[in-house]
């Protein structure tokens, strides 16, 4: 009788173990899983950020010429990367303050470009690298 009670504790103790290791692997890889989610729409959005000054500046130097065209292509691409990288966000982090956030900071970073003036475009990529910095803040939150 003792050894089949004993067995009984073994075998509960290694299916509790395996368990437990499956949860916190799990909650581990999730958490890697959503950090980098975060951290893929940031990159994104800042590439989003640098075109868009740069598409201002082409803009300003030849409107409509080849290299503001190309800008302008670029830029759409560019936007499109950080749409898909947002649906990331939302699929891994699926909490409605980041994704508001996230929404926010996608507009900021893309109207930098029809910025009427240096000083006005200056002020909106200002604000759109704010923007980043609040989703980073507030996500990293969420993420934990």
């Amino acid at each position: 009788m003792t050894s089949v009670f004993t067995s009984l504790i073994a075998v509960t103790g290694t299916l509790l173990g395996a368990a437990l290791g499956y949860f916190l692997q799990r909650r581990s890889a999730n958490r890697a899983e959503q950090q980098a989610a975060v951290l893929a729409f940031a990159n994104a959005i800042t590439a989003v950020i640098l075109n868009q000054q740069d598409r201002w500046h082409r803009a300003a130097e030849d409107p409509g010429g080849p290299e503001d065209l190309v800008a302008q292509r670029e830029s759409h691409r560019l936007r499109n990367v950080a749409r898909q990288a947002m649906n990331g966000v939302a699929l891994h982090v699926p909490i409605a303050a980041v994704l508001n956030q996230a929404e926010a900071t996608f507009w900021t970073a893309s109207e930098v470009h029809s910025a009427p003036t240096a000083a006005d475009r200056t002020t909106r990529s200002r604000a759109a690298h704010q923007s980043v910095r609040t989703f980073i803040t507030l996500a990293s939150k969420a993420v934990r």
